[in-house]
């Protein structure tokens, strides 16, 4: 059985997006059949918290390595001859970065997900000195056997970041059959739900606009937003406060998945036209709960979605409050649309996401062990 290095940190400190993804995917690993399965060292290094362990991990697959070091020490040590993330704290035959943080790894195969590469395109959508971001991920592009994308889409950015097609795979993510449709799904009632961090990229301002231009004429439902502040929030939360509508805006920071599940299957439908994602996981889980949504055209949302998206342009106004207007008016669309998505959202599994995943450490294990035999 591989020995398999997982950068399990983003699910120790933060259960959405990126956090998401990693504990979904460590849980699924370990619950494939005995043929396909390979051992978890969970990369864990951190000096202080992250212990919200994924509770379906199964017990016998994996293994919880932390640190006893700060972060930054455990960085200079692994730079050391044998020290190497590869083989400390745990020996592995292939190592996966799941996140933005690259390791020291020079003594086992190496495969990275890049989840999105917005900071390229659009560098002002991110809080953090782009340069030094872009300087990592190419050199940790350069020195991986393998890149997983999560979309189609993704392909481009992995490319534009000097990636080799060859080495590019499209793996994307699955949803939890845990969200599922309401008993009566697709009813007249409901509100329009935003389900994403409040930064920039998530394009809040110019959604707020849309729904106002709406209500000013009373063509459009309340609007519930769940999501914590990022950077670059603070423009629109003032915005939002100060609004002639503000008494039709709720804004929820924390919920249980539980309680998400409700918001989705209450939901008119889902109001997403996020400027850049690398998948728009949300997407995939209002349509699993029979949610239609508003996504941006020509982005990884709009592949995720298919034809049960109602694609708009982000950068317009007025085609967002446009595709406001006809997903709440026109109910035989809307129905339509909640059927096809969720048939489109069981097609993706993270049992398939897991399966594919592990196919590729194999490969990767096989590409270190022929460069050194």
């Amino acid at each position: 059985m591989l020995n398999i290095g997982f950068d399990i940190r983003p699910a120790l400190f933060d259960y959405a997006g990126i956090g998401r993804y990693v504990r979904e995917l460590a849980t699924a690993i370990t619950q494939l059949p005995e043929e396909e399965a390979v051992f978890l060292q969970m990369f864990a290094p951190s000096w202080r918290g992250g212990r919200h362990i994924p509770p379906g991990l199964v017990a016998d697959r994996h293994k919880m390595n932390f640190g006893w070091l700060p972060g930054r020490l455990m960085d200079h040590l692994h730079k050391l001859p044998g020290l190497d993330a590869g083989r400390m704290p745990a020996k592995v035959d292939a190592f996966h970065y799941t996140d933005y943080n690259y390791p020291s790894v020079r003594s086992a195969g190496r495969l990275m997900t890049l989840h999105d590469a917005a900071f390229v395109t659009e560098p002002k959508f991110h809080g953090w000195d782009t340069s030094i971001l872009l300087d990592r991920v190419r050199k940790s592009i350069q020195n991986s056997h393998e890149v997983l994308v999560v979309s189609k889409p993704g392909i481009r950015d992995a490319e534009l970041l000097g990636a080799k097609r060859d080495d590019i795979h499209v793996i994307p993510h699955g949803v939890s059959p845990f969200f599922k449709p309401a008993e009566q799904p697709c009813t007249t009632e409901g509100y329009m739900l935003t389900v994403a961090t409040l930064e920039p990229r998530k394009n809040y301002r110019r959604t707020l606009r849309a729904l106002e231009q709406c209500w000013d004429s009373d063509l459009a439902p309340d609007w519930v937003i769940v999501g914590r502040p990022g950077w670059g929030y603070e423009k629109f939360v003032n915005e939002m406060k100060s609004s002639r509508h503000s008494h039709r805006i709720k804004w929820v920071q924390h919920l249980s998945d539980t309680e998400l599940l409700r918001y989705y299957q209450d939901a008119l439908a889902l109001l997403f036209p996020s400027l850049n994602e690398g998948f728009g996981l949300v997407v995939l889980e209002a349509m699993a709960c029979g949610t239609p949504a508003i996504i941006g055209d020509n982005t990884a949302p709009a592949w995720v979605a298919g034809n049960s998206g109602l694609r708009v342009d982000a950068t317009e106004v007025d085609s967002i409050a446009a595709g406001i207007e006809r997903i709440v008016s026109e109910k035989t669309w809307r129905c339509q649309a909640s059927a096809v998505g969720v048939q489109r959202a069981a097609t993706f599994t993270w049992k398939a996401t897991a399966t594919k995943t592990v196919e590729a450490y194999r490969r990767v294990s096989q590409i270190y062990q022929a460069e050194n035999s």
